[in-house]
């Protein structure tokens, strides 16, 4: 006897192969998904970074921006795709602060989060500045060159182990 699938209309019509291709494209995935404010935010976001780190004259480090980006609009994705299909609802929030409900934090709550926010965006500031300085002064050397290759040919790898062994550490 076979038994009959019933879709909640939330998730009426969505495929999910079509949730995973969406998903590969920032930003996309959550427009897919219906979170229409997320996903434009997402994807400007991402469409952005190029742009600056070319404007820096660090362009050929952008990806090491775009890739753990797209990785975490992917998973995201996913999650929130899961989310839906288990019935709860999913706010379509800004992208940067939609972890956050501020109006679940008193007074010194809302201070710290806008100081932590402050300080990543200062250190995020400073790092692109310095990646810019070492590249404008040591971008024509040989050894910067060799370091740069070996980066692009390994940061990959290199941050799917940290991403595999940050999550058995925080499953245990």
């Amino acid at each position: 006897m076979k038994t009959k699938k019933v879709l909640r209309s939330d998730t009426m019509g969505r495929s999910g192969f079509l949730t995973f291709l969406a998903a590969l494209i920032p930003g996309v995935g959550y427009m897919y998904l219906g979170l229409i404010k997320r996903g434009v935010q997402a994807l400007v976001l991402f469409l952005l970074i190029e742009p600056l780190f070319n404007i820096l004259g660090i362009g050929g480090l952008s990806y090491l921006v775009q890739i753990p980006f797209g990785c975490f609009t992917f998973f995201d994705t996913l999650y929130l795709a899961r989310r839906i299909d288990m019935g709860e609802r999913v706010e379509d929030t800004d992208f940067i602060f939609s972890y956050h409900n501020f109006s679940d934090f008193s007074k010194g709550g809302v201070d710290r989060m806008r100081k932590r926010a402050l300080n990543a965006a200062a250190l995020i500031l400073i790092a692109l500045g310095v990646l810019a300085i070492v590249h404008n002064l040591f971008g024509g050397t040989e050894l910067y060159r060799l370091v740069m290759h070996y980066v692009r040919s390994l940061f990959m790898p290199v941050l799917l182990i940290l991403a595999g062994v940050y999550i058995l550490i925080r499953k245990s």
